[in-house]
């Protein structure tokens, strides 16, 4: 390549990448009285969920998350058995010389006799004992019951699993309830919570109201399953929405309950699951086809709330159990308010740590690095501010650190291939191709059989193995293009030293004269 070639092509470079670190870590108010402020791609990483830090506009605090427990009807908390007591107590106390004294007396003595406290006298809740029991002077859970229990909590992990979100548990508390905990950054916390608590079949109807709708009739030997495949999510110009894809019958169904319908008579389905309706749409035609796409007050955790908790009743046994949801309490985060501060600082030592290694081994070749290292980086900090589901938890800090070190490494390798090459007393464009041809598609395959596993590991693990997963096959493929970027950039630079070899630190083996 000629020398204006690669100046021409270097300058570009050099443009686009400082552009885009500018637009990455630049934070300023400009304007009158700085009243506009331009926010980084950084300051815009407002995806928090156990790191702490202050970040945005410095004032919302994104660390943690949000935590309720969900009571099965039949098990409530002691502090709940504690206030309906003292309530009762009061009443009767209250009613002495009156009509209504003994049939309060009774209300309270029925209560003590309903409830027992669990699993002992010091148990964190109460069971109610015919529900939990199986009887009212029963002792211990019945197997109907913790079976029941067992199914919610597959379902109830499986909802949260399909979030691929770091934050996000399913914890089973004095053995028969549930903490579910969310991060702080999903946005629709009380809505998820909401929604991941219903249980039962999902069902479908349409009518004027959802309490008055005419349901599905279900054959005998058929399930919903025969009707409604599964849900999924979609998002088009900034608008959230819900498909429903339906077998042949479900489509049928469909298209028969909608045949009439008008601008001026409308029908309204309804799709539930258990009691609770879900999703309504009001149609003004008749539907017809495979698929029913559904928008709303959406965002786009919303309605993967609603397609998560109607596909995973699908493809989960069918439970009766309901929940009462506890308080919501705001969790701080895990590590603190200075941990993302420092793991910025900690992550920038360690590539201003690469950087000089490079430079040092490789004097002018520490260039081509610092270009090829600055894309990787700089274009990692847009996939994870991009993609929704990315946020800057420990386990994408990870992901980031050591696909950054599978970068410098494999470009280390490289260096040192072609460094061999000009050793025995090749060219320098004679050293480079050998070099590149010996070990780039070794490396390239390395890349690939590594991205693959991530990626594959994304789809089949759980909430925070699969977002590192997925945080590190991105790093691995980002990887392996920018091995290929640096194979041109050191190219265009070796258009301008004279001494090709000193500027890339190399020296040639000196053969020992047999004379």
């Amino acid at each position: 390549m000629s020398k204006l070639k690669s100046a021409i092509a270097l300058t570009l470079i050099t443009i686009l990448i400082a552009g885009v670190c500018f637009m990455c870590t630049a934070t300023f108010s400009y304007g009158y009285d700085g009243m506009t402020t331009f926010n980084s791609f950084i300051s815009m990483l407002e995806k928090d969920s156990n790191l702490g830090g202050m970040l945005g506009d410095g004032e919302n605090y994104l660390g943690g998350g949000y935590s309720s427990i969900y009571y099965p009807e039949g098990v409530i908390s002691a502090q709940e058995y504690a206030d309906n007591h003292a309530q009762l107590e009061e009443m009767s106390n209250s009613s002495k010389d009156t009509p209504e004294h003994d049939e309060r007396v009774e209300a309270l003595e029925n209560y003590e006799k309903k409830y027992a406290r669990y699993p002992d006298e010091n148990g964190a809740v109460y069971v109610d004992k015919e529900i939990v029991f199986g009887d009212k002077d029963g002792t211990a859970v019945s197997d109907e019951f913790k079976a029941d229990f067992a199914r919610a909590e597959k379902i109830l992990r499986n909802r949260l699993e399909g979030l691929h979100m770091e934050g996000v548990a399913v914890d089973v508390r004095d053995d028969y309830t549930f903490r579910i905990t969310l991060s702080a950054y999903s946005g629709a916390q009380a809505v998820m919570l909401n929604y991941f608590s219903y249980m039962g079949e999902v069902d479908m109807g349409y009518g004027s109201s959802a309490s008055a709708a005419t349901h599905l009739v279900i054959g005998e030997d058929e399930t919903i399953r025969d009707y409604i495949a599964g849900a999924t999510t979609g998002v088009a110009q900034g608008t959230a929405y819900v498909v429903l894809n339906f077998t042949r019958a479900g489509a049928s169904v469909i298209s028969g309950w909608t045949s009439a319908a008008t601008t001026d008579s409308p029908v309204t389905l309804y799709f539930y699951v258990g009691d609770e309706s879900i999703v309504q749409l009001q149609v003004t035609s008749a539907v017809s086809g495979g698929q029913l796409a559904i928008s709303g007050n959406y965002n786009a955790e919303t309605a993967r709330a609603i397609a998560l908790t109607i596909d995973s009743t699908l493809k989960g046994e069918p439970t009766e159990m309901t929940f009462t949801i506890g308080e919501t309490m705001r969790l701080g985060a895990n590590f603190g308010d200075a941990a993302l501060p420092l793991i910025y600082i900690a992550v920038a030592v360690l590539f201003v740590g690469m950087l000089v290694f490079f430079f040092i081994r490789y004097r002018g070749l520490g260039i081509a690095h610092l270009y090829t290292s600055l894309s990787w980086l700089l274009v990692m900090i847009l996939l994870v501010w991009g993609i929704p589901f990315l946020h800057l938890g420990y386990e994408t800090v990870m992901a980031v650190v050591l696909a950054g070190t599978l970068f410098s490494v494999s470009e280390a390798v490289a260096y040192e291939s072609v460094k061999k090459e000009y050793a025995v007393g090749k060219t320098m464009i004679s050293s480079f191709k050998a070099g590149y041809k010996k070990i780039f598609w070794k490396l390239f395959d390395l890349h690939i059989a590594l991205a693959l596993i991530a990626f594959f590991t994304y789809f089949v693990a759980l909430g925070e193995l699969s977002v590192f997963a997925f945080t590190l096959g991105l790093g691995v493929v980002l990887s392996a293009l920018c091995l290929a970027f640096g194979c041109f950039v050191w190219y265009a630079l070796m258009s301008f030293p004279k001494n090709q070899g000193k500027f890339c630190n190399f020296v040639r083996e000196e053969v020992e004269d047999d004379e």
